[in-house]
């Protein structure tokens, strides 16, 4: 009696327990699928930032191309979405014109106006006032390199209005006033980016590479002898 009863019982609830099989089946069917995706994101979001990493090291080492490099495949990755990349990638970018040091070397291929116009434009709110600076330090090295020299003297101008104690930007002036024969002022250019920033072995170099120009051997060699003391590689 008791089994019949159990027999009816499951004829009672079978169509409500298949029914509730199948709509788990269906969960699990839906839900695979997006879990699946949710760790393929998590995936490609680690690769990313590995990449992100990877072109930060390379830019804290002054090796701009391949830290664009690395910068652009974390942005292809991100499906061109990450606009925190992509700025990256042209800051590095920007930053080329120092990857040859000598004043006078020819911009670097592939190298646009556009990309420090860009970059300007991102950079315009309060405290991003180094960002810009550096920006416009490279721009201005542009600028000179095409011959566009009262061009670059307003850019680096603009630099100190916004940052005066920069070193940097004095020591690009002092290139600049050196290019235009201009010996006086730039020597004033290179003392101040000393006087700024007294360990700046690019400055003392420069200093002592005008010197030399203009006959002053023996103070030439006290400048580079101090810059080769706080930076080796000068003496290569």
């Amino acid at each position: 009696m008791e089994e019949n009863k159990n027999v009816a019982l499951m004829k009672e609830w079978w169509p409500f327990l298949a029914s509730l099989g199948g709509a788990s089946v269906m969960i699990l069917a839906f839900f695979i699928p997006s879990l699946q995706d949710q760790w393929d994101r998590y995936q490609s979001r680690k690769v990313i930032e590995e990449y992100v990493t990877l072109g930060d090291n390379l830019f804290d080492e002054s090796r701009y191309a391949m830290a664009e490099e690395a910068f652009a495949k974390a942005f292809e990755l991100s499906e061109f979405k990450r606009l925190d990349i992509e700025v990256k990638r042209l800051n590095a970018r920007v930053n080329r014109v120092h990857d040859n040091p000598d004043w006078n070397s020819e911009i670097p291929e592939g190298l646009k106006e556009i990309d420090f116009q860009f970059l300007l434009h991102l950079q315009m709110k309060k405290g991003d006032e180094q960002h810009r600076v550096n920006t416009l330090n490279c721009y201005g090295i542009f600028l000179a390199r095409q011959g566009e020299m009262e061009e670059s003297r307003k850019i680096f101008d603009e630099a100190l209005a916004l940052l005066p104690k920069e070193a940097i930007t004095y020591i690009n002036l002092g290139n600049l006033f050196r290019q235009q024969r201009n010996y006086s002022d730039a020597e004033k250019m290179y003392r101040k980016a000393i006087e700024l920033e007294p360990t700046s072995a690019f400055a003392h170099y420069d200093l002592g590479a005008l010197l030399d120009a203009i006959g002053k051997s023996a103070e030439a060699k006290l400048e580079i002898d101090k810059a080769v003391d706080i930076d080796s590689t000068f003496s290569e």
